[in-house]
Parts: structure tokens; sequence; C-alpha cells
């Protein structure tokens, strides 16, 4: 086991499930068969209460001198962490520090994190998790060794759906949604509300007759600005289910997920218009984290997928 792993990946995939998994193994105490699930420590790791166990992650401040909880984990949590791992460990002879979305890190807590990655104390093992790597210093990854999570198949995330009891039609119809992602998917399998939402983006965004409709379409989004992150992960969720059934990685989109004018796309349509596409998504992303008017983002965005589906 190395001193520091990174453990990167979409939302939803089990990064903090595996680095949690991970630390109940280090901490252990039948190490000839861990993590063994009854020992002491084990028992202590259901719950992350183990003694020798550091947890960093926003909100939730350890050092007594963060006296509310803060936007990111404030460089005062890591100096804490850096106390508690320099004494004896209590219950063994290793500490295990996770760090739960270490891009929440904020640039001076990085750097103060930096300096311990660089010269690790003997017996300190560090378990990060994060969505967003591009915003960790390049030198705390290089002092990491990476573990990138990918999406799951679709026939293993139903299979955790049936074992959850979610009926065979909306594990499916969950799975082809999620795009490999667990967590997303058992989240949306419950979530009645969530599916009215996504019929509302297919039928606006991908299934407009035509060009005298964009208006009449993005009027009823213009107040919605809220929904936008929404919006544009329901889009992107279903191109890249597109794009695998293009390519045969993936079987078919549902017709009840997905408009039919689309199935056909997908039969013709080639890498680059896929890119095209997805270039757009993420341009109108930007566009609304700039205050453009929504309404203007979402026409342009209706009008690029009619577009492509009509072309």
């Amino acid at each position: 086991m190395v001193h520091a792993l990174l453990i990167s990946g979409e939302a939803g995939l089990g990064k903090w499930t595996l680095a949690t998994a991970l630390a109940a193994m280090l901490l252990c105490q039948e190490q000839d068969q861990s993590p063994c699930g009854h020992c002491r420590a084990c028992l202590q790791m259901e719950n992350l209460e183990h003694p020798d166990l550091v947890v960093l992650q926003k909100g939730v401040p350890i050092s007594p001198d963060v006296k509310k909880p803060k936007s990111t984990i404030p460089v005062d949590d890591i100096r804490e962490m850096i106390r508690l791992t320099s004494v004896h460990a209590l219950e063994g002879d290793r500490h295990v520090v996770l760090i739960r979305h270490a891009e929440d890190l904020g640039r001076e807590a990085q750097n103060a994190l930096l300096k311990t990655l660089e010269e690790p104390p003997e017996g300190v093992f560090f378990l990060l998790t994060s969505i967003r790597t591009h915003e960790l210093l390049p030198t705390i990854i290089s002092r990491c060794r990476p573990l990138k999570l990918h999406p799951w198949g679709d026939d293993e995330v139903i299979r955790v759906l049936l074992e959850r009891g979610i009926p065979n039609s909306r594990a499916r119809q969950a799975a082809a949604a999620a795009s490999g992602s667990f967590g997303t998917a058992i989240r949306i399998s419950e979530d009645e509300e969530y599916w009215q939402f996504r019929d509302e983006v297919l039928q606006d965004f991908m299934n407009c007759p035509s060009r005298s409709d964009i208006l009449r379409n993005s009027s009823r989004w213009k107040d919605r600005k809220e929904d936008a992150d929404a919006v544009f992960t329901i889009l992107e969720g279903v191109l890249h289910q597109l794009m695998q059934q293009t390519y045969h990685l993936a079987e078919a989109v549902p017709e009840d997920l997905c408009p039919r004018a689309w199935q056909k796309f997908a039969s013709r349509a080639e890498t680059a218009d896929y890119i095209k596409l997805l270039d757009g998504i993420l341009l109108a992303r930007k566009r609304v984290a700039s205050a453009v008017n929504f309404q203007a983002v979402v026409e342009q965005v209706i009008l690029m997928l009619m577009e492509a589906v009509h072309s």
C-alpha cells in the first residue's frame, strides 16, 4: 500500500466507498483477512469513529480553531490533522487520513498538505477522493498514486438496483440514464420528480418540432436558471448514451428515454458530431456561469440540437 492514493472519477462511481474500505483494511486487527468486519477496528470503522482515523471534508471542521463550517477544507484542519498523526497511534501502528472531495481544499490547505505528502510520517496513509482533479495542485497529484474509477456497465448497475428492491423496468431506465454511476442510479430510481423533470427536458430541448417553436420552449425556462446544471447534465447523459449506441458499446437507448429522431441520429452520427454537441453544452454552462441571459442560452442549445438531429 502506497502512502498516498488519489481515487478519482465521476460522481457516484464508489470513490468514497472504496476509500473507506481501504481505510478499514489498513486499520483492521485481523491482518490475514482484512477488513474482517468483526474486529474492534472494523466495527469502529462502520461509523468512521476509529481513534487512528482522521476524516477531512468540507463543512465538518476538525480543528478547534474553526468555529463554524467553511466553504472549503481550511488550512487549520490540515494543521490539526498533522498534529493528530504526529503522535503514536492509539490502537495500532498506523494512522489513516481520509480526504473527501480533495478539490475542496483551499490553496493554503493544499500547500500545507503538500509538505506532509513530500515527507510523509512513517505509518501514516493518505486516501484522497476527487471528482475534479484539475482543481488540485499538480504537485499534490504527482505525490499520490492515481486510481481512476470508470463507469460501471448497465448490467452491474441493474443487478444492484434489483437487489435493493427496485422494479425491473425502473431499474433498467435508471441504469440507462445514470451513465454508469451507482450513486446516480440509486438516487433517481426512487425519485419520481426526476423522471418528470427529465421528460420535460427531453421534450423541450431534444424534441422541438420546428424553429418557430424555439421561442415558446425557451420561454418556459427563462426563470429557471437554477435548473441549468440539471438540464445540461441530462442532455450530456443522453448524448453519451447515444454515442455508446453508435459504437455498439451498449444496447440501444430505450425509446421511452430518448426521442425517436435521436435514435436515427445515433445510426449515422460520427465522433465529430458528438464532440460538437458536447462542446456546445459545455459552452452553454460557461455562458450561464458568466451571467448570460438564460433564455438566450436555452434558445441556442435547442437550435444546436435541432440542427444536429435534422441535418
